[in-house]
């Protein structure tokens, strides 16, 4: 299930007989459970799970301002019905991921918790936009983040995207950009002719005891003609991640963090970058400089400085040229 296919199938829809006040089509044979697309007479569309007649569900319909759910028990429908038409593609993108947890569950029991658990994952992305406009230096940081996360997605597969997902930490503010199991990474996206990456605070670099700890400095060049806007990238990556049939609600609840939403994201279209090189350092290795908790006098906190990288070839592990 892709975003073409789908499309097809609203397309497809348009042709059915209405039945019970809505048109509707099976998403798709392979799929075990009975889950079907609809649209109602009023044009919204929305997602059918058909449960066996036998099949409680302890339910309690919800509807909010743009997406509602609701179990109709004379027919033992489950269904999510989108309000607001404008928010089509999200819902797009709710389906497939909706579609690629479930897909070969056979126990009506877990499928339709599925389904439930879904929606309410979903649900806060479903809300009217933040007005705020975030400073280019916030969207590019961001941009440099999505530019590391997207390599890590290509080194991934099935097993491992939603955990390569879940370890992108950075708009979420706390710690290092990327944590996992082994490794921290902590990303700094600079312009080309810049000779030094700007630390926040005493605890950027700071070290986990048994964890490696890369410095990833993303090189760039603004670039209105050939360079990617936020919205081109978090597209890029959100193919890659259904490809992999990962969870795109990941990456939507981190940009929530910072106000970015698939609605607001086209704000940005004025910034756009273009990735030079990339540039990993070896934060462990000794005599890297770097001014951390362990380094600092007690009565000294909420340290900001730069650090030059001119002298740093030594600690570079690995390099990326585009």
């Amino acid at each position: 299930m892709n975003s073409e296919s789908l499309i097809n199938k609203w397309a497809q829809i348009s042709t059915c007989k209405t039945i019970k006040g809505y048109k509707t089509i099976r998403i798709t044979s392979d799929c075990t459970s009975d889950i079907y697309l609809g649209i109602d007479e009023t044009g919204c569309h929305s997602l059918i799970l058909n449960l066996p007649k036998n099949h409680g569900v302890n339910f309690k319909a919800v509807k909010k301002e743009k997406i509602a759910i609701t179990l109709f028990p004379d027919t033992n429908y489950l269904i999510m019905t989108l309000l607001d038409e404008e928010y089509n593609n999200l819902f797009d993108d709710l389906v497939i991921s909706l579609f690629n947890s479930i897909k070969d569950i056979k126990e009506v029991d877990l499928y339709s918790k599925v389904f439930i658990q879904t929606f309410y994952q979903w649900i806060l992305f479903f809300t009217s936009d933040n007005n705020d406009r975030l400073p280019k230096d916030v969207i590019k940081g961001v941009w440099g983040e999505l530019i590391v996360l997207k390599e890590l997605i290509q080194d991934s597969d099935s097993y491992s995207i939603n955990d390569v997902l879940s370890g992108w930490t950075g708009p979420y503010d706390q710690g290092h950009d990327f944590i996992y199991d082994d490794k921290h990474i902590e990303v700094k996206t600079k312009d080309i002719k810049k000779v030094s990456v700007r630390l926040s605070s005493e605890h950027q670099l700071e070290v986990e005891p048994g964890k490696k700890l890369t410095l990833t400095v993303v090189s760039v060049d603004e670039d209105m003609e050939s360079g990617s806007s936020l919205r081109d990238l978090v597209l890029e990556i959100k193919k890659a991640i259904f490809e992999r049939l990962g969870d795109f609600s990941i990456i939507l609840k981190a940009l929530l963090q910072k106000g970015i939403t698939l609605q607001n994201i086209q704000e940005y279209n004025n910034y756009r970058f273009k990735p030079l090189n990339i540039h990993d350092y070896d934060c462990l290795e000794e005599g890297f400089p770097k001014i951390t908790t362990n380094n600092l006098p007690q009565s000294i906190s909420n340290v900001k400085y730069d650090l030059n990288l001119t002298n740093l070839a030594n600690y570079v592990v690995l390099i990326r040229e585009f």
